[in-house]
């Protein structure tokens, strides 16, 4: 049998999206959230959503984990006569990649296709090697008249998985929603006493403009501990396949130290529960206790892997947090074909990343959210023991 997507991942892979046109990927958010069991949700003066999972035998007070529900891609802003629109580009493409390329826009409830013609407006890029501007608008060639608004996307096909590897028109940071709500859901499903809140940002693409907005009006509480979850661009040093990652940092900043390093004890913990005993141990049983794929199917739960990795490819919404005063970490998973743009062939491109991956994220989170102490604990510990070894050898730095 065809091995399937997880079906909260397939469906808002497939869902139309660009920064400030979020509205079906939004939409499907409240929908799947809205019947879960101890969960509000509400949505801030800047269009974020916040989703508040709180158990009433969960005693801790809450984390947060983010997520943005934007992509590269167009916006509609007129048609310049019967079959010419002028649309908008929000996000970072290099210019190259736009020549000819075919792209498709949700107008009326469908899809409809169209071809760039050429950029009308760039911005200058200052200081950035080989770059020679970020365009702003475009117009295409479009098949019939576009409402205005109508979000823009690459004409890529639908999410689809082979050999273990998703391919979608854009995984950068839908692929993170998915992992989120489906922590979400997993949490309900079992009543796990758990106190976690999950932001859904807007307009990450141009400048974290939604995260801005939410740490400026306090969305999250402040002194709340952040996580924000991307799909960050592969490294020589972080590759896709080789388990999600928590992130030290990105091009601009480094993160909460104790924020990473509650991540890092819960994935080592994790190590620690799935991985099988070493020879010579006590043997692992025969027959491991199966989990269930996304669609049902049972099959044997791999050990949990993850990396531990500076991310700096790019910034992310850990240091926008992280500049209005929270202490912020954050979780990826590597990237393929970074913003669409396959290097190799030159061309428009699928993102695309490791199920595996994904799936070991969402069990990451689902950790993060029940583990029963939160960061600082690791900070605790770490004393004790820089503690004890000074008792050790104080005495010496007394006699010298």
């Amino acid at each position: 049998m065809k091995a399937a997507l997880p079906r909260v991942l397939e469906d808002l892979l497939n869902l139309p999206t660009a920064a400030f046109v979020e509205t079906a990927v939004l939409a499907y958010i409240e929908s799947a959230a809205s019947v879960l069991p101890h969960t509000s949700l509400q949505r801030d003066q800047h269009g974020n959503l916040l989703v508040h999972y709180r158990h009433p035998q969960c005693e801790r007070g809450p984390i947060a984990l983010t997520a943005h529900t934007d992509h590269p891609g167009f916006v509609a802003l007129r048609m310049l006569d019967k079959r010419t629109l002028l649309a908008a580009f929000r996000g970072w493409v290099e210019p190259q990649y736009f020549d000819e390329e075919r792209v498709r826009f949700w107008s009326g409830g469908c899809w409809v296709k169209g071809r760039v013609e050429k950029i009308t407006k760039a911005a200058p890029v200052f200081g950035m090697i080989g770059r020679t501007g970020r365009p702003e608008e475009v117009t295409i060639r479009v098949k019939r008249e576009i409402e205005p608004n109508a979000p823009g996307m690459w004409n890529l096909p639908d999410a689809r998985l082979r050999d273990g590897v998703v391919r979608a028109r854009g995984c950068d940071d839908v692929a993170g929603v998915a992992a989120l709500l489906a922590m979400f859901q997993r949490l309900a499903k079992r009543s796990a006493p758990a106190n976690v809140m999950g932001l859904f940002t807007r307009a990450e693409e141009v400048g974290f403009v939604g995260a801005i907005g939410a740490a400026r009006s306090g969305t999250i509480p402040p002194g709340t501990p952040i996580i924000a979850i991307e799909t960050s661009k592969q490294l020589p040093n972080a590759r896709i396949g080789d388990g999600p990652i928590v992130r030290v940092g990105d091009k601009t900043t480094i993160f909460a130290p104790h924020v990473t390093a509650f991540a890092d004890r819960v994935a080592r913990e994790l190590v620690a529960r799935t991985t099988p005993p070493a020879r010579g141990n006590k043997p692992a049983p025969k027959n491991p206790r199966p989990t269930k794929t996304p669609r049902g199917r049972s099959r044997k739960a791999a050990p949990f892997r993850y990396q531990r990795r500076l991310m700096d490819g790019g910034t992310c919404e850990t240091t926008a947090f992280g500049a209005y005063g929270y202490a912020a970490g954050g979780i990826c998973v590597a990237l393929g074909n970074y913003h669409n743009m396959n290097e190799k062939r030159g061309r428009i491109d699928s993102e695309y990343i490791s199920l595996s991956d994904w799936e070991h994220m969402v069990t990451w989170f689902e950790a993060l959210a029940c583990d029963p102490h939160g960061p600082g604990a690791e900070g605790a510990d770490l004393r004790t023991g820089l503690d004890k070894r000074f008792a050790e050898y104080e005495p010496l730095l007394r006699g010298a």
